[in-house]
C-alpha cells in the first residue's frame, strides 16, 4: 500500500492530509535530507527526532518552502507544492513557528496576532484608506478570530503588552497564537519548548493538545524533548544524517535500536 494511504484502525484507510516523497537537499556536496518519504495523516501530532546534525530543521525548511527540493515532492492533500514561492504557503494552509521567535518586538500581542490574519484579507488598499464599511466588518470579523485564539492559549493578560517586554516563555506561546490566526491546516512547530523551563513545557502540552483537538489542527512538530513528543504525539519519526531510520508511535521509537544507536553509538 502507498504511504499515502493511512488505516484509521477501524479498516477504513485515509487520504494522508500531507506528504513527502523521497524529498533531499545537500549543501556544498553534503546531503543534509537524504530521499525521505513520510505522510501525516488529517488529525494527527506527528513527531520529528534525531540527533543534532540529523537534519530536522532543514527538512523543515523545505516543508516550509525556505529551501528547494533538490529531489523528490511535497504535497498537501492533492496539492503539489514543491514549487510554491515561500510567501504563498500560508495560503494553501500551511502555517509555521520557529525555534528562535521572529516576532514584531515593538508591537503589542494583539497587533501581532492581527498581522496573522494578513492572508485572509479581502480589501485593497484604496477601500483601507477609505476605511469604507467592508472593511470595518473585515477588521471585526479578523478581531473575533483572535480573541478566540486568545481565549484558547490563555494569553487575554497579555493582549496589550509590548512582545519586548513579555518573558520568552510567553513569546514563544505569542508565535504559536499568531501562527493559528492564519487558521492552517497543518501547523509546523520547530522546538517549541525549547527555552521553556518544566513547568513551562507542561503547560505547552496541554496546549498542543487542545490546539489538535479543539481546533482539528494537524501538527508535524520537531521537538528534543522525549516526555513531550512521548507525551503529545500520535506517531514519532527518527532521523539521523538526514536519513530517515524508523517511524513509529513513541514507544517503538524509543525502544528502536537504529534509534538507539543513533543517539548512544555502537
Amino acid at each position: 500500500m502507498s504511504d499515502e494511504f493511512l488505516s484509521n484502525g477501524y479498516g477504513k484507510v485515509l487520504m494522508s492530509l500531507f506528504r513527502m516523497d523521497n524529498g533531499s537537499v545537500s549543501f556544498g556536496g553534503i546531503k543534509a535530507v537524504r530521499d525521505v518519504s513520510f505522510s501525516v495523516e488529517e488529525g494527527e501530532v506527528f513527531s520529528i527526532i534525531g540527533p543534532n546534525g540529523a537534519g530536522k530543521t532543514t527538512l523543515f525548511n523545505l516543508i516550509s518552502r525556505l529551501y528547494d527540493c533538490e529531489g523528490g515532492s511535497l504535497h498537501l492533500g492533492d496539492v503539489d507544492f514543491s514549487t510554491t514561492p515561500a510567501h504563498r504557503i500560508a495560503e494553501i494552509g500551511i502555517a509555521r513557528t520557529f525555534q528562535n521567535t521572529e516576532l514584531f518586538d515593538h508591537e503589542t500581542v494583539l497587533k501581532n496576532l492581527m498581522i496573522g490574519r494578513h492572508v485572509h484579507r479581502r480589501t485593497n488598499l484604496l477601500s483601507e484608506m477609505l476605511f469604507l464599511p467592508s472593511v470595518r466588518r473585515q477588521e471585526v470579523a479578523f478581531r473575533q478570530k483572535v480573541e478566540d485564539v486568545i481565549d484558547l492559549l490563555d494569553l487575554q493578560s497579555y493582549r496589550d503588552q509590548v512582545i519586548a517586554n513579555l518573558p520568552y516563555g510567553v513569546r514563544k506561546m505569542v508565535e504559536v497564537a499568531r501562527a493559528l490566526c492564519i487558521e492552517p491546516t497543518l501547523l509546523l512547530l520547530d522546538e517549541p519548548s525549547s527555552g521553556l523551563n518544566p513547568e513551562e513545557t507542561e503547560d505547552l502540552a496541554f496546549q498542543i493538545e487542545d490546539i489538535n483537538e479543539e481546533l482539528g489542527i494537524t501538527i508535524l512538530m520537531v521537538e528534543h524533548d522525549m516526555n513531550l513528543v512521548s507525551r503529545a504525539s500520535n506517531r514519532v519519526m527518527a532521523l539521523a544524517d538526514g536519513a530517515l531510520i524508523a517511524i513509529g508511535t513513541p514507544e517503538e521509537i524509543q525502544n528502536h535500536p537504529e534509534v538507539l544507536r543513533a543517539y548512544l553509538g555502537d
